[in-house]
């Protein structure tokens, strides 16, 4: 009776002990090609990027040159390379702020219940999934100097037309509404994903306590999304410091460069003026920013919770 215990134990091991090595190996078999992919895609670029900061590589037909931190010196004391850093990170700020509070407006009107809202809450999302190429090229026709809309129209009521391309005010403008309208689907929808896991029970209780629809909203509805909108505020904040395509194709950067962003100078260095060395050290630089905002952000939504958050004390046993 024992010698039967110990072989059914000792196979139930080994058929234990097989399952764990089809399992590893199923792992692998998925794991890998992807990891694989992500090498060749990201890895390797990001690192090859990271040491081209450390070079001075101008012209394919180059040399590259050992330098140092000279391409980060230069990067700093240029105004070009400057401004564009700084103006990434203002708009960046700006396009996000506008984004939040649009979406967070979206997602309270598809919140109630209104008639036909699942054709409302796929047409928010329309500009997300549509591309970037072919609406540039509408918003370019709107604002033709010669035969868009807009001046059209203003010369229809007896105004002068508006030379876009020349106004930096302008520029900057339509760059945001733009990527306010690219981006406020899918902040909308994040938010709406929040307003729906909000207990109702909070509500009832807030109600009977007689709070207002103001007062739910303040005291309910805003700490409940405070985990979402630590999410939704680093994501929106990451994509918009790298804002490109929209400098691309409705300013291209003029007039004078005064409407450039880091991203769109990284992309000039490096597939128009060939300077590897400073498209790597600007992609370095900006990598840098966009972390340490992410991490400035998280450290005071941790710390702005626990300063909320009631401490439990524990009660020490009677002897």
């Amino acid at each position: 009776m024992g010698r039967t215990a110990q072989v059914l134990g000792a196979s139930t091991k080994v058929k234990r002990r097989k399952k764990r090595n089809q399992d590893a190996i199923i792992a692998a078999v998925i794991l890998i090609p992807m990891f694989a992919f992500w090498l060749l895609v990201s890895g390797f670029p990001t690192v090859f990027g990271f040491f081209l900061g450390f070079f001075h590589w101008v012209g394919l037909n180059d040399t590259p040159t050992f330098v140092w931190f000279d391409n980060f010196i230069a990067f700093f004391k240029d105004p070009l390379y400057t401004g564009a850093l700084w103006r990434s990170i203002w708009l960046g700020v700006l396009v996000t702020a506008v984004t939040l509070l649009s979406g967070f407006g979206g997602a309270m009107l598809m919140n109630m219940p209104l008639m036909g809202k699942g054709i409302y809450r796929s047409l928010w999302y329309v500009p997300a999934v549509t591309s970037t190429v072919a609406t540039t090229q509408v918003f370019n026709m709107l604002l033709d100097t010669n035969n868009g809309v807009i001046n059209n129209i203003l010369k229809a009521v007896g105004k002068d037309p508006i030379i876009w391309q020349y106004s930096v005010g302008w520029g900057i403008f339509w760059i945001v509404v733009y990527s306010v309208w690219k981006g406020v689907g899918a902040a909308a929808l994040l938010w709406l994903a929040g307003l729906q896991s909000v207990d109702p029970v909070l509500y009832e209780v807030a109600g009977i306590d007689g709070a207002g629809r103001w007062q739910k909203l303040k005291a309910v509805t805003l700490p409940s999304l405070k985990p979402i909108a630590t999410y939704i505020v680093i994501t929106s904040v990451i994509a918009a410091i790298q804002i490109y395509e929209q400098v691309l194709f409705i300013t291209n950067g003029g007039p004078y460069s005064q409407t450039e962003v880091l991203v769109f100078r990284i992309y000039r260095d490096g597939f128009w003026d060939f300077n590897m060395g400073m498209a790597g050290a600007s992609s370095v630089i900006m990598a840098a920013v966009v972390i340490l905002v992410t991490v400035f952000y998280y450290r005071w939504s941790t710390n702005s919770d626990k300063q909320n958050t009631i401490p439990i004390k524990k009660h020490r046993k009677e002897k």
